[in-house]
């Protein structure tokens, strides 16, 4: 059996190998290939192209880099067509997987198609259900809210639970947060331009935070390419950093601030308050307002249905305004509390333990069948 993977930025790489292993398990032999990064190459697969090319931010970034894109579209399927593998999964970055898929499809690839963590049709760009649905023989979402919506609208999904119910098992979460020190975590992000966007502000925050007698200290994303992480130390000088994952620097805080994404919902798999920041180009905040339809980008506040992590957008991420939602949180050891019960109710519609497995069995069923 051979299957292609192709995976965006380094949360993408991190699905893909986890899908990886569970299918080696089961499929002695098992011949997987194409973009990824270190863990997807550590779980076995021949990696052709590195995800790193996909590690763009907003619609300006996507727009320059067009010409590059579509070369590597063009590659991609070129080896598709070659080696004919049985299925071929995509993760995430639907800005190059759609183009990728509906090329396959129309040069006749009749392979199955399997798309894991989808994209996120239920906030903006609804139309999109109706390319899945008829691209794509399963999708593979990550959140329970996800796998209704697309099943309401017809696109073939399984959904068991998410990876972090696994992953964050081991972590300790202590007891109220006025007990586990004034160590502050800050995320300035996991691409180049994100961290350009927000550490102004962050270096800021972090002199006030300093000046309240707090500790803060800087992630250095180890998904961040070698020159862009010596940028980065070098624009932190004076600053305390972390080079390590920044899970494990959020589970020695005691409070977070950074950039929105995936951060957010190992915050709260951690049972951390987070100040969520998002900062983009101007043709990024057009759009953002234009199309996007949910009252929240961070995924904490969605599973609760309500605000519970304060959310600053574009203009709004001002160290002021980090500072007031920060000394809010503290002010009050009651509020902090009704806090943390409310996050764990969120926290328990991640679903169950072993996703690697269940995705993996879809897969093969959905192979089994054509």
């Amino acid at each position: 059996m051979k299957i292609f993977f192709s995976s965006g930025e380094a949360s993408g790489d991190h699905l893909a190998a986890l899908l990886l292993k569970a299918l080696r398990k089961r499929v002695p032999g098992l011949d997987c290939w194409g973009m990824g990064g270190r863990e997807g190459t550590e779980a076995g697969m021949r990696t052709e192209w590195s995800s790193e090319v996909l590690q763009l931010m907003g619609i300006g970034e996507v727009l320059s880099s067009i010409p590059r894109l579509v070369a590597l579209k063009r590659a991609l399927c070129r080896r598709i067509e070659e080696e004919k593998p049985d299925a071929v999964v995509v993760v995430d970055s639907p800005d190059f997987h759609f183009p990728l898929l509906s090329q396959l499809r129309q040069a006749g690839y009749r392979g199955r198609i399997v798309y894991l963590a989808p994209p996120q049709v239920w906030a903006w760009r609804s139309g999109r259900t109706s390319f899945l649905r008829s691209a794509c023989d399963l999708c593979l979402p990550l959140f329970d809210f996800e796998h209704d919506f697309l099943l309401g609208r017809g696109v073939a999904s399984a959904w068991n639970g998410h990876p972090f119910v696994d992953e964050f098992g081991g972590f300790e979460k202590p007891g109220q947060p006025e007990e586990r020190g004034r160590q502050v975590a800050l995320l300035p992000g996991s691409r180049a331009s994100e961290v350009r966007r927000l550490l102004p502000v962050l270096k800021e925050t972090a002199k006030l935070l300093l000046d309240r007698a707090f500790e803060p200290v800087f992630s250095i994303a180890p998904g961040l390419d070698g020159r862009e992480r010596d940028r980065l130390r070098h624009a932190l000088a004076g600053f305390r950093t972390d080079m390590g994952e920044g899970k494990a620097l959020m589970a020695d805080s005691c409070c977070v601030i950074g950039a929105s994404g995936t951060a957010a919902v190992e915050s709260m798999m951690l049972d951390r308050f987070m100040i969520v920041l998002y900062r983009g180009s101007v043709s990024s905040e057009i759009i953002f307002r234009l199309l996007v339809k949910t009252p929240h980008i961070s995924i904490p506040n969605r599973l609760a249905g309500f605000r519970l992590y304060p959310e600053l957008i574009q203009a709004q991420v001002r160290p002021s305004a980090i500072l007031e939602y920060f000394e809010d949180y503290w002010a009050d050891g009651a509020k902090r509390r009704d806090f943390h019960e409310r996050l764990e109710v969120a926290r328990s519609r991640m679903g169950k333990p072993g996703v690697g497995d269940f995705w993996a069995d879809r897969v093969l069923e959905d192979l089994a069948s054509q």
